[in-house]
């Protein structure tokens, strides 16, 4: 098999706005026009199909509000937004279990967030309604940010994006995907040949607020022990919401297929020749083939990463941007797999990963 596993980066390097800075530049400019009350301007937005219901999505939405307050827009990943999130969550959550005899029903007298503090502040309110209000909130912005990816990222047309030279004469059989876009299917694969696992869901005009299944959540934060008996806030959190909205999980029957017994050979590929046209042939091969795009690495797609990586028959490619990239890379593999393993496996003998630097685009003329 090939295998192609992809993340934001993916979509950045098509040059497709999906970073949140870009979507929350989005949320602004909403915001602005629910403020002063006016029509949307700008053509695009004004033909925007969601407009109206982005307005009502966003209008008086306590994570909007959050964010556009935080100095976020010199960093990049959406991993920056969700620890965001999650610094807020566990801040309500060591509130309430500060004293043990708290529950949910309890009011929510002591907050020591300073964002919610200054605005719950004498409110009342119990940590059941504090939680609820977060967790709404999140969901409604969560199907705002998937009106804005149906309405500027999937309308492009596969002509309007170059392919990338790294993988355009690679025929993948397998694409795991943890965008909410249709980007790889759109360029490199029209008719849909591969098997996709859109394992954080996928973005869908035909979606409603409770038909969406998109992830948006954060990591598991508490220990061992307290984490199988404290689950007050775990809809938040991703592997619930995995489950929750259905998402799947495919891959895990392509990691049980690599983990047969079953002899590795005559494994199809292709490459285009020059008239464009795939040429599938056989070739005897030790390993099957994981090529990683876009993806940061990081500790949240811990289990996911080492399912797919730690296998005898798998050779990994990881494609880095640039230097800056490429060490925060290394950094990330060490927590996700450990230090012995990746020494281990990117030398020698026992070689198994190697590191990439990415191809610029080079349009042909």
């Amino acid at each position: 098999m090939n295998i192609l596993v992809i993340g934001n980066g993916f979509d950045l390097a098509h040059g497709l706005p999906t970073k949140y800075g870009d979507f929350l530049e989005f949320v602004k400019v909403i915001r602005q026009d629910i403020k002063n009350g006016e029509a949307l301007k700008d053509g695009k937005l004004n033909s925007f199909f969601g407009s109206k219901q982005c307005k009502e999505l966003l209008n008086d939405n306590i994570w909007v509000d959050y964010f556009l307050q935080c100095d976020m827009y010199q960093k990049e990943n959406w991993i920056d937004f969700e620890c965001e999130i999650s610094n807020v969550i566990q801040s309500i959550d060591r509130d309430m279990h500060k004293n043990h005899e708290s529950k949910l029903e309890d009011e929510a007298q002591c907050i020591t967030n300073d964002f919610l503090n200054e605005r719950y502040y004498d409110s009342q309110k119990t940590y059941r309604e504090l939680r609820d209000v977060l967790l709404n909130d999140l969901n409604r912005l969560t199907r705002a940010l998937e009106l804005y990816l149906c309405a500027f990222i999937s309308n492009i047309t596969n002509k309007e994006i170059l392919p990338l030279p790294d993988i355009k004469n690679i025929h993948f059989d397998k694409i795991l995907s943890f965008n909410y876009t249709d980007t790889y299917k759109k360029i490199y694969d029209p008719k849909e040949l591969a098997e996709y696992d859109y394992i954080h869901g996928k973005a869908e005009r035909k979606h409603s607020s409770d038909t969406n299944n998109m992830v948006l959540g954060i990591n598991e934060y508490l220990s061992k022990k307290r984490k199988n008996r404290e689950v007050e806030f775990i809809a938040f959190k991703k592997f619930y919401q995995r489950i929750y909205k259905e998402t799947g999980c495919k891959y895990k029957e392509w990691v049980d297929d690599i983990r047969s017994d079953m002899p590795i050979k005559n494994l199809k590929f292709a490459y285009v020749d020059e008239g464009g046209s795939k040429v599938y042939q056989s070739e005897n091969s030790k390993y099957h083939n994981l090529y990683i795009f876009g993806h940061s690495l990081d500790i949240t797609d811990k289990d996911i990463l080492r399912d797919l990586i730690l296998n005898k028959d798998v050779y990994t490619t990881i494609f880095y941007f640039n230097k800056d990239d490429f060490g925060a890379k290394i950094a990330n593999l060490v927590k996700v797999i450990g230090q012995d393993e990746l020494i281990k496996r990117t030398g020698g003998s026992t070689k198994t990963i190697e590191f990439k630097q990415q191809q610029d685009i080079v349009e042909e003329i």
